[in-house]
């Protein structure tokens, strides 16, 4: 959908095959009138009703909401010529948009046919759920891995207010990537700003998009065998993080412990064998020099995923002394991502350690 006036009929269209079924009349539709984008005149017996709809290109709850607004202000000052309902409809009205609305008191509809329509003695209720609109290039710059820098950031402390030049100098990457996402974000009413700032208002929310189009930041997995064991392993490990840095030309390479390894320290819940890592190529020549790698085409204990961004080391945690992995929320995706068990100790996490977070957060 590119314009507003190829959206004001297909609207059209769809609210009349709405009502089609029921004993209304659409005696006229009108584009434009009293302020309205899309005014429907219907008669049900010797009553009259107008829908007066606001339409919307973009259905994300922020702009949902300041249509539901207007078209609610606009309906009130139409009714004092007869009944008038508020009705907005855009190219897709999400399950969060279509709640902005009705808690409004607004009707709503969307050209994939979900809607909402409660007036008179008319009731129409239909959810599809699925966007045939949705545009996947959006949503992969939302959750791309430059924006997942400053989205790890901003969910390790939701009740923070971040300036977005504050944001573009911790996560690396330039105020303009930062000044989009945090539209994206404020469009979601995932978060709210005021004067350059942003902080987030709805963080279960993020998460839980963002796990179901997680994608994992590697390029290659390889997996190994080390004859060491316990103890042995454990001085091994710290070995080489000693070597390992988060400075980007550490000598010894980035390296963190990463999803059950990570999640191993941080709340422990599901027992598997073996060890995980994110390392880039200097990080995992370390691991295999001290741990003594060989590689394992099957029965692997050691697994490392060369990272696909380095933004994977910026939030790293110190769980145990000399011990170095993955922050929270990089773990919590990595474990949701994993499978079945794995998405049991990722909700385990996400109750023990991450929700605490945004208790405090408004």
């Amino acid at each position: 959908m590119s314009s507003e006036s190829e959206l004001a009929a297909s609207a059209e269209r769809q609210l009349r095959d709405l009502l089609a079924p029921l004993p209304l009349a659409v005696e006229r539709a009108v584009v434009g009138a009293a302020g309205a984008d899309l005014t429907l005149e219907l008669r049900e017996g010797d009553r009259r009703w107008a829908l007066v709809c606001e339409l919307k290109l973009n259905g994300e709850p922020r702009h949902i909401r300041g249509a539901a607004l207007q078209a609610r202000e606009l309906a009130g000052r139409l009714a004092v010529a007869g009944p008038a309902y508020p009705v907005v409809v855009a190219p897709f009205i999400s399950e969060a948009s279509g709640a902005i609305c009705k808690e409004l008191g607004v009707g709503s509809a969307d050209l994939a046919g979900n809607c909402r329509l409660a007036f008179g003695t008319v009731y129409i209720e239909r959810s599809v759920g699925k966007n045939p609109f949705h545009v996947k290039r959006e949503q992969r710059s939302l959750f791309a891995p430059k924006s997942a820098r400053v989205l790890r950031i901003l969910l390790g402390a939701p009740a923070r207010e971040w300036k977005v030049a504050e944001l573009a100098v911790r996560a690396g990457i330039s105020y303009g990537q930062v000044s989009k996402l945090r539209q994206a974000l404020l469009d979601r009413e995932w978060a709210v700003g005021r004067w350059g700032g942003v902080r987030l208002a709805q963080p279960r929310a993020l998460l839980e998009a963002w796990s179901q189009a997680y994608v994992p930041l590697r390029t290659a997995r390889n997996r190994y065998y080390t004859l060491l064991h316990g103890e042995a392993l454990q001085h091994a490990l710290r070995e080489v993080f000693a070597a390992s840095g988060q400075a980007p030309l550490a000598p010894g390479g980035h390296v963190l412990l990463g999803s059950y390894s990570a999640a191993r320290w941080l709340a422990p819940y599901a027992r598997v064998a073996g060890e995980f890592f994110y390392a880039d190529s200097q990080g995992e020549a370390r691991l295999k020099a001290v741990l003594k790698l060989e590689p394992a085409a099957k029965g692997e204990n050691i697994t490392v995923d060369l990272a696909s961004d380095e933004g994977v080391f910026q939030e790293a945690m110190e769980p145990a002394p000399g011990l170095h992995c993955t922050g929270l929320i990089q773990t919590y995706l990595d474990l949701a991502a994993a499978g079945e068990r794995a998405a049991e100790a990722a909700e385990h996490l996400l109750v023990e350690r991450i929700a605490p977070l945004w208790q405090v957060a408004p």
